[in-house]
């Protein structure tokens, strides 16, 4: 005799009371479960990933009940993208960027509703090449191959932007390598000179020059005025003599100052307690780079683009 099959009444019952049963754990649950979060940095060789990493790091392990990744991204251009879209909580940017992104100027084909957290530090442009390739300044890149780093990031971004304003954009080969790949192609004689915007001393240069003799290309002073005069987010700045093997002389370049940015409807009290954690960790942070030894209170609001009322609170707390 087979066994008599449930009813499809009893079916039903048994169903809605597993799905009763779950949404009451869920609920029970529901405020212990982490709150996760993701901190987009950049590629490998650069600054944006150790340092993006040591933030999720510290947020993870004081922040009670959050849990932060940090992942790899192309770098500033897209992390913009990735923050204004709530993709990722965090994104660390180039000014520029991020005041065109909130704006919605190009590369942006739209305003992200993004705010910075605090301003991180400055960074000069690096413009590198090979010893003995025949280029001395800027203008000797005409019709060279030249790498202005992977597409969207805040490299790019700067690197064209001087480029053209110093008619230079139309007269050479641009390439769009990301940091490593950039590296290689540098020493293989793939391309004849690179664009790279971080923190000195930085471990991709370190590692060519220990390969290769570099020549970092300055700037006139001519140059740097044209951008200083157009582009208040640009600054003149050098990077000082002896920051790299046979670097001999201070290199004068531009700089911009880079943030970390938050979505623009992040909880206030959230924000507040990210940029405390932060700021209350920065030697851990400056032990996965030592640019974050420049990160202070003093320096923290000294950004265009419009800060986050909880980071806000907070740094003027400390500044007290």
């Amino acid at each position: 005799m087979s066994a008599k099959k449930p009813s499809k009444k009893v079916i039903w019952i048994i169903a809605v009371a597993v799905l009763f049963s779950a949404l009451f754990i869920y609920n029970v649950y529901r405020e212990e479960r982490p709150n996760l979060m993701v901190v987009s940095s950049g590629s490998p060789g650069g600054v944006y990933y150790p340092l993006g990493g040591a933030i999720s790091e510290v947020i993870s392990r004081n922040l009670e009940g959050v849990r932060c990744d940090s992942e790899s991204t192309s770098g500033s251009v897209e992390n913009v993208r990735l923050v204004g879209n709530k993709e990722s909580d965090l994104g660390m940017a180039t000014e520029n960027a991020a005041y065109k992104g909130a704006v919605g100027e190009y590369p942006f084909s739209r305003p992200y509703p993004i705010k910075a957290l605090f301003n991180m530090y400055s960074a000069p442009l690096h413009i590198v090449t090979i010893e003995g390739r025949g280029i001395e300044t800027i203008h000797d890149l005409a019709g060279k191959r030249v790498s202005i780093d992977a597409p969207g990031s805040g490299t790019e971004e700067m690197a064209r932007t001087l480029l053209e304003e110093l008619d230079l954009l139309d007269k050479l080969k641009t390439e769009n390598y990301g940091q490593q790949d950039a590296a290689a192609a540098l020493r293989d004689g793939n391309i004849d000179a690179v664009f790279w915007n971080f923190a000195y001393p930085a471990s991709v240069v370190m590692e060519i020059s220990a390969m290769r003799q570099l020549h970092f290309i300055a700037l006139e002073d001519e140059d740097i005025q044209i951008i200083e005069e157009k582009y208040p987010y640009y600054t003149g700045d050098v990077i000082p003599a002896g920051t790299y093997d046979d670097q001999e002389d201070d290199v004068a370049v531009i700089s911009v100052n880079n943030i970390l940015a938050v979505q623009a409807d992040m909880d206030e009290e959230l924000a507040y307690a990210i940029t405390g954690t932060i700021f209350d960790n920065l030697e851990r942070l400056a032990e996965a780079h030592d640019v974050a030894r420049r990160i202070s209170v003093e320096t923290a609001r000294d950004t265009s683009v419009e800060m986050h009322p909880g980071a806000a609170r907070l740094l003027e707390e400390r500044s007290d």
